[in-house]
C-alpha cells in the first residue's frame, strides 16, 4: 500500500474552468498521472491516466458544465483549507482535484480507506471526499469509522461520499447511516461537485 501524500494546490490562473473534462490535464505539476500505456497493437488507441476502467472513462466523458467559475488564486492571510482524497483510482482524484480548483485547496491523497484513517491520525483535515467501492473498506465503513473517532474535531469532518454503482440508492442509504454529509452518483459534474463542496464546507472567511 503507497502512503497517502499531500498536494499543494498549484499556482491559480485567471483562464476560466473548462467546460469539458480534459483528456490530459495540464496540472502535471500538482500530481503525477502515472505513464500512458503503449497499445498493444495498432488498433486499440492509447487511453490517458494508464488503463482508465469503465467507471473512470464515464466520468471523463460526462464532465460538461454549463456554468463555469474562475480558478480561484489564494487569499493573503487566508489559510487554505485540507481535503483527503480517498480514492483507489488515481485518474478519479486528478479529476477533482481540477474540479475543485475554484477553491484554494490543498489536498492529501489515500488509495484506500486505511491509508485514508492514517492520515486522520497524524494531519488536520478539513472536508472528505470518499469512493464507495475500494479494494478493502468501503466509503460507508469509512465514514461510519471517522464518526466514531475519539478525536471530536476528526468526527466533525463533513464527508461527501460517491458511487458509481447501479444500485445508487442502496449505497446513499448506506452512507447516510454511516453519517455522511452529501452523496452524489458519478459521472459528477464540476458544478455539481462544487455546489455540494460550497455547501458542506463554505469558504473561510478572512481575518
Amino acid at each position: 500500500m503507497k502512503p497517502a501524500t499531500v498536494v499543494p494546490e498549484a499556482a491559480a490562473t485567471s483562464s476560466p474552468r473548462p467546460t469539458t473534462a480534459p483528456t490530459e490535464p495540464a496540472r502535471t505539476a500538482a500530481v503525477s498521472a502515472g505513464p500512458v500505456r503503449t497499445p498493444a497493437s495498432p488498433s486499440e488507441p492509447a487511453r490517458p491516466f494508464g488503463v482508465l476502467n469503465a467507471e473512470t472513462a464515464k466520468a471523463f466523458a460526462a464532465a460538461k458544465d454549463p456554468e463555469t467559475r474562475p480558478f480561484a488564486r489564494p487569499e493573503p492571510g487566508v489559510q487554505p483549507q485540507r481535503v483527503l482524497l480517498v480514492d483507489d483510482s488515481r485518474s478519479i482524484r486528478t479529476l477533482l482535484k481540477i474540479y475543485l480548483m475554484a477553491r484554494s485547496f490543498e489536498y492529501i491523497e489515500a488509495e484506500s480507506a486505511e491509508a485514508g484513517l492514517k492520515v486522520l491520525e497524524t494531519q488536520p483535515v478539513d472536508l472528505i471526499l470518499t469512493d464507495f467501492h475500494m479494494d478493502g473498506m468501503n466509503g460507508a465503513d469509512f465514514a461510519a469509522t471517522v464518526r466514531a473517532s475519539r478525536d471530536v474535531k476528526v468526527a466533525k469532518i463533513p464527508i461527501l461520499m460517491m458511487t458509481g454503482d447501479a444500485n445508487a440508492a442502496e449505497v446513499r442509504n448506506k452512507g447516510q447511516k454511516a453519517g455522511i454529509n452529501a452523496f452524489v452518483r458519478k459521472p459528477v459534474s464540476c458544478a455539481q461537485l462544487m455546489t455540494l463542496v460550497d455547501t458542506i464546507l463554505p469558504p473561510p472567511r478572512k481575518g
